[in-house]
């Protein structure tokens, strides 16, 4: 009797067939791992706006999300929780600024129109609506107002609060006010 030397075609081809589906398995599971950031992302500033929101109806005052003093347009990488206090927002320390992580950004428009137009508060709220002013190039700070607002009733304005994009994988989150259940509601788009 000679010895066997080698392997089978149908050897080869289960160890193929075995290696591709490792493969396959692997690539998935990490896929899966880099999008689920995105997905902790958008939770996280989740909560961190209900934490906003809890405030105004525990403390009965206006709470409200004020852009970074940092911005030009309306692309923001942190966001900073505010207080209506002796009519002028000033900027609370609980909860913490909100720093944006994975290159991602929020906007606070929708088809373009400035959501800050779409406000419905009273007189002392609205007299402030420009949060910057650009002379020579250089961004100057004239008031900061908030582009969402928390009322103490558990009101909201506006609506559609904003959404948060990350460029680099083509997908958005965008934060709804729900007044059926009086809850945010974030909502998942593929760009």
């Amino acid at each position: 009797m000679k010895s066997q030397r080698g392997f089978t075609l149908i050897e080869l081809l289960v160890v193929a067939a075995i290696l591709v589906t490792l493969f396959a398995v692997v690539t998935y599971s990490i896929y899966q791992s880099s999008e689920r950031r995105y997905f902790s992302e958008s939770e996280r500033l989740l909560a961190w706006i209900n934490l906003i929101f809890e405030h105004a109806k525990l403390e009965g005052a206006v709470y409200g999300i004020l852009p970074s003093s940092e911005a030009i347009d309306s692309s923001l990488t942190s966001l900073h929780p505010a207080l209506y206090y002796r009519r002028e927002w000033l900027e609370t320390k609980v909860p913490n600024t909100f720093v944006i992580n994975h290159n991602g950004y929020v906007r606070f428009d929708q088809d373009g129109e400035s959501l800050t137009k779409l406000f419905v508060v009273d007189d002392t709220l609205a007299d402030k609506n420009q949060a910057l002013s650009i002379s020579n190039d250089e961004v100057i700070e004239i008031e900061r107002s908030p582009f969402v607002i928390f009322f103490p009733d558990g009101y909201l304005e506006p609506r559609d609060i904003m959404s948060l994009s990350f460029p680099e994988v083509n997908l958005s989150f965008v934060f709804k006010w729900n007044s059926e259940t009086s809850t945010i509601e974030v909502e998942r788009f593929d760009n």
